[in-house]
């Protein structure tokens, strides 16, 4: 290290949105740390997913520098870390980025930030770490994106720097293929940068601008492999915004994991477009050359299937193309989890009605379900005035609570974002999502598989029936 250089400790915060924290591993972070490393600063990442508030301080490292990278929901925990550190390091450095540090800087600051980038955070944070920002005491720094070719010089995540291993043991993502299989690890990757879609409910746009930067193919090979030989990884989750954008580029990867199957088994599975290749067909070729390079499954951001209200959230997809993609993709053989998405601007009984149709006939293996929580960056968001009223959306919501009321996937008792709603009431978009849940029965993501419930705690957890606040 070098004489001038500050220490860096990287922090992933608890993720409640998810079923369990150690369902997916903050990339991010690790590919931030990675970097550092790579240019000789002594980095250390404190993981305290899956960590009660009272173990917080006997897993945060000291350092002279800290990272904190959240999401909307994570604001309050960024805080709370926050005071954590500066009662016991006054002078320390705290710098926050990712998704709402990029969308709300201005609100990232005042949770306790010393500097707030928005946008990618490698080179920043080493020019923060080196004090290379000339003369900036405190404040926002507006980072560029770091362009395609540079990329592909990026070290791979500090997967090491924790303990990874708990991330690559088989949990919600036991569906796949329908099987929990305890010979089964898991390694996560992503392969590009951005999404070229515009949904007025998403908010990735706050960090890619409309824009995909995909990485080299042959370097996803080296880290795939290096996950097979080092972790044991027989299972791999793409997870890009969304993996399946350009033909050409998909085709590629499915070159070289031919080529990876040549030296270990592995399947993998992905996030998709309904409306991406455009037709049946294209979808059919592309599909079976996935299926043959090992894709065992597609995930579909479907959110609604009426079309009215799909063309008001601007997710410029039909019920019929919703259903034409599940189908092509049962065609060749692949699974699919269908993501749904209940009170979005326009929701009524009859749209409930049309989702619950589209549930029980369309032929997907599991659905996710979610009440709609507007994040700041997204159009929804972007487009509403202070009282949380959108001209544009015709969507009335308590702007002033997304911060303490939000979505989870599975925990009972956290199930509060029904009451961000004012039209329609929350206690009817409470009985949507129930009515919906219902609907989808075993097919409901998080009660697909009964071994996966026999083997985590955490999912035996969620079948508690009578959690108050729970829907």
């Amino acid at each position: 290290m070098r004489s001038l250089d500050k220490s860096v400790n990287m922090i992933t915060l608890p993720s409640p949105w998810l079923i369990d924290d150690k369902d997916l591993p903050n990339l991010g972070v690790l590919g931030i740390a990675s970097y550092l490393q790579q240019n000789n600063i002594e980095t250390t990442v404190s993981d305290l997913c899956g960590l009660t508030e009272d173990k917080w301080d006997d897993n945060l490292k000291y350092a002279d520098i800290y990272g904190i990278s959240l999401t909307t929901p994570q604001a309050h925990l960024a805080e709370k870390v926050a005071q954590r550190i500066r009662e016991r390091q006054p002078n320390a450095l705290i710098v926050m980025g990712g998704y709402h540090a990029s969308a709300m800087p201005e609100h990232t600051l005042n949770l306790g930030a010393d500097y707030v980038v928005k946008g990618d955070g490698e080179v920043e944070m080493l020019k923060i770490t080196r004090g290379q920002l000339n003369g900036l005491k405190r404040g926002i720094i507006d980072a560029p994106m770091i362009p395609e070719a540079e990329m592909q010089k990026l070290p791979w995540p500090a997967r090491e720097l924790i303990d990874i291993d708990q991330y690559h043991r088989v949990g919600t993502n036991a569906n796949v293929w329908g099987d929990s299989r305890d010979e089964i690890k898991e390694g996560h990757l992503i392969t590009s940068r951005g999404c070229p879609f515009k949904c007025g409910f998403c908010a990735q746009m706050t960090l890619s601008n409309f824009r995909v930067r995909y990485r080299e193919d042959s370097d996803v090979f080296n880290e795939m492999r290096h996950l097979g030989e080092k972790y044991n990884c027989n299972r791999f989750y793409m997870f890009d915004d969304i993996f399946i954008v350009s033909e050409k580029q998909v085709n590629r990867l499915c070159n070289k994991f031919d080529e990876l199957q040549k030296e270990f088994s592995f399947d993998w599975h992905c996030l998709g477009r309904v409306d991406v290749p455009p037709t049946f067909n294209r979808k059919l070729n592309l599909y079976k050359r996935m299926y043959d390079a090992g894709c065992k499954q597609i995930t579909y951001g479907i959110e609604h299937a009426d079309d009215r209200i799909l063309r008001r959230i601007e997710k410029e997809t039909t019920y019929e193309e919703n259903m034409e993609a599940i189908i092509a993709a049962k065609t060749v053989g692949m699974r699919v989890r269908a993501q749904m998405i209940v009170g979005l601007p326009g929701e009524t009984d009859d749209s409930i009605e049309t989702m619950a149709r589209f549930i029980r006939e369309s032929p997907v293996d599991s659905v996710g379900v979610h009440v709609f929580v507007p994040l700041p960056g997204s159009p929804i968001w972007d487009y509403s005035d202070e009282s949380g009223y959108s001209k544009k959306f015709d969507f009335r919501f308590r702007k002033v609570k997304t911060f303490e009321w939000y979505q989870t996937i599975g925990r009972p008792g956290e199930w509060a974002s029904h009451y961000l709603h004012i039209n329609p009431l929350p206690e009817q978009i409470q009985s949507w999502a129930e009515y919906i849940r219902g609907v989808a029965g075993e097919k409901n993501a998080y009660r697909f598989d009964p071994r996966w419930k026999e083997k985590s705690k955490t999912a035996q957890a969620l079948y508690v029936q009578d959690v108050p606040g729970s829907c």
